[in-house]
């Protein structure tokens, strides 16, 4: 995943069921639980680890460093979360009973956590209510102390009896993707791909350019392209409210250079997995739209999700079509 900012959208999950939250911003991918391989010698924060992508992938007792009672979860969820250190960026497993949803909380309804005593609590970027309960949202990259980095960073050269092979076929992956509606059709888009979310910003339209480009945004003195999405997918608007409430602001491959582009949608409505085995590439050219903007179709519970293309969605020439 690409460097991105803090926003205030969150991955709400369970543990033992208190709730947390991780920022958008320092989640990878999730995938299953597999078997993990136990480090001998290793330090109580280190569950174990599994081989992603190629490399070892520690694996963190979350509920064991907050001292909770521990208690036998299902732990059926791995997040792979991104901390950004001193030496660069380091990848880290937080097993969790249950993922939930994507949450955009508002900054004057997250409090701080008032500091007691001499316990660090730093790394609680503040409590906020959610489902009726609180929710203690996480900053991972001041989760760990230097001396705990180390031991995270360690265990990605430790040895282990089990080949690359037979580690690699026990971890089972799946894709996290965001899902969101353009008029009545539902999408969904790799997360990985999603930079931020932004609600109702002040677009400033081009005179004369195309009606696809919607005009331009500006993020933090960077300026960037709006593209209204609902009408690359020929979507009626003329039914649907002209007020624009929400931005996906996106990573695409133009011309092979990474470009952020923000296209306009209805609305973010979940975060879900896909396993790359549901994904159906054959996508029907029956379609009000250019077939290359789908990579595919999936069935997620009893309904069926287009899954965007973002690189053919807004590659220059497509904007101009």
């Amino acid at each position: 995943m690409s460097e991105i900012s803090f926003s205030n959208d969150y991955l709400s999950f369970e543990i033992d069921n208190e709730l947390f939250g991780v920022n958008l911003s320092n989640l990878n991918q999730i995938i299953e639980s597999p078997e993990l391989t136990k480090v001998p010698k290793s330090s109580s924060l280190l569950e174990g680890i599994i081989y992603h992508n190629d490399v070892l992938l520690p694996i963190v007792n979350f509920q064991r460093w907050l001292n909770l009672n521990e208690k036998k979860g299902d732990r059926s969820n791995i997040l792979v979360l991104e901390l950004q250190t001193e030496d660069g960026a380091v990848e880290v497993g937080l097993m969790v009973d249950k993922v939930l949803e994507v949450v955009h909380f508002n900054q004057e309804g997250i409090e701080k956590v008032p500091q007691v005593g001499d316990h660090n609590t730093d790394y609680i970027r503040g409590i906020t209510r959610y489902l009726e309960r609180f929710i203690m949202l996480i900053d991972i990259d001041k989760l760990f102390t230097e001396n705990e980095l180390a031991t995270i960073k360690e265990s990605r050269d430790s040895r282990t009896e089990k080949t690359l092979e037979e580690i690699a076929l026990e971890d089972s992956f799946v894709n996290i993707y965001l899902t969101f509606s353009l008029g009545k059709e539902k999408l969904a888009l790799d997360a990985n791909k999603v930079v931020e979310i932004l609600d109702v910003p002040i677009i400033t339209p081009i005179p004369g350019s195309d009606k696809l480009l919607a005009g331009v945004i500006n993020i933090r003195g960077s300026i960037l392209p709006v593209v209204d999405t609902r009408l690359k997918f020929n979507i009626d608007t003329s039914k649907l409210d002209e007020k624009i409430t929400t931005v996906m602001v996106v990573d695409v491959n133009v011309d092979g250079e990474e470009m952020s582009v923000g296209a306009i949608v209805d609305s973010v409505t979940d975060i879900i997995e896909i396993a790359d085995e549901d994904i159906n590439s054959a996508v029907s050219l029956d379609l009000p739209f250019n077939p290359a903007f789908l990579k595919g179709v999936a069935k997620v519970k009893d309904s069926f999700i287009q899954l965007m293309n973002s690189d053919k969605v807004f590659e220059l020439k497509t904007i101009e079509n």
